[in-house]
């Protein structure tokens, strides 16, 4: 296929196939450097400028889906960004008010996505040297460099994160609908997508927290002790307090602290620390909140048996599974 101008345009406008379009990815990462490209390219932004009547929303919404990126959150798999990309935000608005010049040596940027399994802890360096332990059932995905002015990732369950400091630009965990702002700092967070409860702890430094609310995004910031809980269910956020010190997080040997958190949600925590099935069988204790620490090594059995102690429960053991129930 010969590339043109008119074929440069209708792959800008995504009127492709996936075969064609990937000839002229490939054709322009190859060629990007030649004077022919480079006047193409020229052409073909001037053929831009007969759109600048579209708004700019228009315009990056079109650009955001012809690079795929219409979603928050990357698709689970590795994605090469390279040089079409630059050539991709040829008709963004901001090309058009300020004049473009293409970016000669574009970056590839590669994002990557690990997922842990049941009863299993993982550690991840970041490029920036941030030191990331993930729980159990957790799912992170972030590049292998970062570029603009945050660095992005995203979280799907529990990491306990020594952010590299870079105050120029903060590190953004996205996880769901709330989105964490981090400068450089220690703390643990969970956000598992199949319970009520988001969890914040700050051990050191600063950190904000938006989550939703009726009025648009609420900022939660955090200092050093603090923990915000926010409610899924019941759009509420919590503030408390614990000393630091006292404090002993999963990524130190296996421990949960449990503050004000509805059973289900640690029937579901102790399942996936575990790897066996912990299910709350009467929904009348569902929501029956625990504040209770395991900082000794317990095992799944000793855990249970003393939240049912003081809950009022019964644990019942059938085949691989255990059942929670009220007391009668």
């Amino acid at each position: 296929m010969e590339i043109n101008q008119k074929v440069l345009q209708a792959y800008l406008e995504g009127r492709l196939s996936e075969e064609d379009n990937l000839q002229v990815q490939t054709w322009l990462a190859d060629h990007l450097d030649s004077p022919e490209v480079e006047s193409l390219l020229d052409s073909t932004f001037d053929a831009c400028r007969t759109e600048a009547g579209k708004t700019d929303g228009m315009l990056l919404a079109a650009t955001r889906r012809r690079l795929g990126i219409a979603r928050r959150r990357p698709a689970p798999v590795t994605i090469w960004l390279a040089a079409a990309v630059a050539v991709l935000l040829l008709c963004l608005p901001l090309a058009l008010r300020t004049g473009y010049r293409l970016h000669r040596d574009p970056a590839p940027v590669a994002w990557h996505e690990v997922y842990v399994p049941s009863a299993e802890t993982h550690d991840v360096t970041l490029p920036d040297g941030t030191l990331l332990t993930l729980n159990a059932g957790s799912r992170l995905t972030w590049p292998d460099t970062f570029t603009g002015d945050s660095r992005d990732i995203f979280l799907e369950g529990e990491v306990m994160a020594r952010v590299a400091k870079d105050p120029e630009h903060p590190l953004i965990i996205h996880a769901g609908d709330v989105d964490v702002r981090v400068y450089g700092t220690t703390f643990n967070f969970k956000s598992y997508r199949d319970e009520t409860m988001v969890e914040m702890m700050l051990l050191e430094g600063s950190v904000s927290m938006d989550v939703p609310s009726a009025e648009g995004k609420r900022e939660i910031r955090l200092t050093p002790g603090d923990i915000a809980l926010y409610d899924r269910k019941e759009g509420g956020v919590s503030l408390s307090k614990i000393s630091p010190e006292n404090y002993k997080p999963f990524s130190e040997g296996r421990s949960f602290s449990f503050f004000n958190i509805p059973l289900s949600d640690i029937a579901a925590e102790l399942a996936r620390s575990f790897g066996k099935k912990v299910v709350v069988a009467d929904e009348k204790v569902a929501g029956r909140r625990f504040l209770a620490f395991f900082t000794n090594g317990e095992d799944l059995d000793e855990i249970l048996t003393l939240l049912a102690r003081n809950g009022s429960l019964r644990i019942s053991h059938t085949g691989d599974a255990i059942y929670i129930y009220g007391k009668k």
